[in-house]
């Protein structure tokens, strides 16, 4: 039904650590199939259509939560986008990972309140 096991949200800054550390550990180690936006996203295409297509194509969105992150709108649009499955199909479908110290308070404002009634991972 899904083409991937997860969507992996991070803001671009962290691609180094996304490619040697969660894609080592997740792909190689478990055999997860992610859809990783630097490696999976065709070029030239309109990229708000990719990204609503890939979550949706995605059994879960991983989200890894930094400040830079948080102050994102194309994360924020990831973010609204993987949070409509909730609401379209009843399915809880964002893993949310706090990479680095989040700002007190940034999860109060819209749309991320959500996850302060989440259980969230420290990495």
């Amino acid at each position: 039904e899904y083409d991937y096991d997860a969507f992996l949200s991070y803001n671009f800054d962290d691609f180094p650590w996304v490619k040697h550390e969660l894609m080592v550990e997740l792909e190689e180690k478990r055999e997860f199939k992610l859809c990783v936006p630097h490696r999976d996203f065709p070029a030239g295409e309109i990229l708000d259509k990719i990204i609503v297509d890939r979550i949706h194509r995605s059994r879960k969105t991983i989200m890894l939560l930094t400040p830079e992150f948080i102050r994102s709108q194309w994360r924020e649009f990831e973010f609204r986008m993987a949070r409509s499955q909730l609401f379209d199909s009843g399915n809880d479908v964002i893993v949310a990972v706090i990479l680095k110290p989040l700002p007190p308070g940034c999860l109060s404002r819209s749309p991320y309140q959500v996850l302060k009634k989440k259980l969230y991972l420290e990495w």
